[in-house]
């Protein structure tokens, strides 16, 4: 079997296993998957990529790191490292190197620019320097002859011609398309994980041999994981030749929120504190190789849960009758939730708080919105004292109730299926649902 068709097999195992979990992380898109798994077994990534948003546009100094990756790998050389950086306003060695080997210019008097994001006609040009560099044999269009796929695009015109012929080259292999099937759009951004793509099939098409550099897998947590607050344990498979570990933990917008090195260990203890609890992050690990290749783990999502509160089934109250109020109400936790439920045989939300009302002098009515609206005092959050009745809803109606017992936390009778209990009510569903208070004892 010849080495693309295998890869090619390869690649789709590898996308249904990763589609057949859940949600892959926020800024890794599905197409992306296959060509981002080859580049990190070929060793083409690297870590400030990765670290980044993927989704957002690469910067002139990150694609510099892709191509002087992509460079070694086709020849199987490590590029000499300049002992002076050619540019005053970067001193990143990826830049020196590939800026000696050809394979990039300047923006001029001496700057390169480094934070300004590569335009999709820089990128062609890079690469097809960094294959002209690498002494692979490919035909380069002399961008005149043989301009057929670039003059489909609309905007073909507007390819700047120092930049035609690398572009033509590009699309001629198939190592860049257009935004879309009219436009390419030769002034505009790409993306980290379109440049990594880019990166891949150039290896793919000009890498000769074949290459198997093992990727970290996350054993802990598992992929779609709860985790409770608190410190908790991040584990992988160690890799051969690690000299160490990137561990990046990155939240639903893909902003790295924690990142961390480790050395002579394939775990890290993340500390309580670290995270903000009730929020979905992705967890990915890259290995340091001792040639200095980079490898990264596909990501695994998890949701950091908040911890459980422990109730206190000794709520006190300063006056008497809310006292006797939450005596009563506690007699009842573990009663089955019920809809339309009045009676200790099953309660639904607003009919428990009336019979705890009830059975201490207290009249109410009988569903939570006229419970909000009816006898007693309105209060604010910041006002609540035990035996205040909570309420939870959509502007300005009521569609669940509970009774406060102080430290934060209310009973009720949640739903069906569960049963009365103690909920905190700064937990994230219940706190952006408060609507109001109302104080029933006098």
């Amino acid at each position: 079997m010849n080495r693309i068709a295998k890869k090619i097999i390869l690649s789709v195992i590898s996308l249904s296993a990763v589609l057949g979990t859940s949600a892959l992380a926020a800024d890794l898109s599905g197409w992306a998957v296959s060509d981002y798994q080859q580049a990190n077994e070929a060793g083409l990534v690297s870590y400030s990529v990765v670290a980044n948003n993927l989704k957002d546009n690469i910067t002139r100094e990150e694609f510099c790191e892709l191509v002087v990756n992509l460079y070694e790998k086709l020849t199987g050389e490590d590029m000499i490292e300049p002992d002076v950086s050619p540019f005053e306003d970067t001193n990143s060695m990826a830049v020196a190197q590939a800026y000696c080997y050809g394979m990039v210019s300047g923006t001029g008097d001496g700057y390169f620019t480094p934070d300004r994001l590569v335009t999709r006609q820089e990128m062609a040009k890079m690469l097809v320097s960094t294959l002209t560099a690498s002494e692979v044999d490919f035909n380069l269009s002399d961008g005149y002859d043989d301009t057929e796929m670039l003059d489909a695009f609309s905007d073909s015109e507007e390819v700047s011609s120092w930049a035609k012929s690398a572009v033509v080259t590009m699309l001629n292999y198939s190592l860049m398309s257009g935004v879309d099937d009219e436009i390419f759009e030769p002034l505009g951004s790409t993306t980290r994980e379109q440049a990594i793509s880019s990166v891949n099939r150039s290896f793919n098409t000009f890498g000769d041999g074949d290459f198997s550099l093992a990727l970290p897998e996350i054993t802990l947590p598992e992929d779609g994981a709860e985790i409770e607050e608190g410190d908790f344990s991040v584990e992988w498979t160690p890799i051969e030749g690690a000299q160490a570990y990137h561990v990046i933990v990155k939240d639903a917008d893909a902003s790295s929120v924690f990142l961390s090195d480790v050395y002579d260990e394939n775990s890290v203890e993340i500390a309580e504190g670290s995270l903000v609890p009730d929020k979905e992050y992705s967890i990915t690990i890259g290995a340091v190789i001792w040639d200095g290749s980079e490898v990264y783990s596909l990501p695994v999502d998890f949701t950091y849960k908040s911890k459980a509160p422990i109730p206190n089934s000794e709520y006190l109250a300063e006056h008497p009758v809310a006292q006797g109020l939450l005596d009563e109400a506690k007699n009842y936790l573990g009663v089955p939730y019920l809809w339309g439920g009045t009676t200790p045989a099953g309660f639904d939300c607003s009919g428990f708080v009336q019979y705890v009302c009830r059975t201490n002098g207290i009249t109410i009515p009988r569903v939570a919105d006229a419970q909000l609206h009816g006898p007693g005092e309105y209060i604010s959050r910041s006002q609540l004292q035990p035996g205040d009745l909570v309420f939870f809803g959509s502007g300005n109606y009521a569609s669940h109730v509970g009774m406060y017992v102080g430290e934060g936390m209310m009973i009720h009778a949640p739903s069906s299926g569960k049963v009365i209990q103690y909920t905190s009510i700064d937990s994230s569903y219940y706190s952006s649902r408060f609507i109001g208070a109302r104080r029933v004892v006098d």
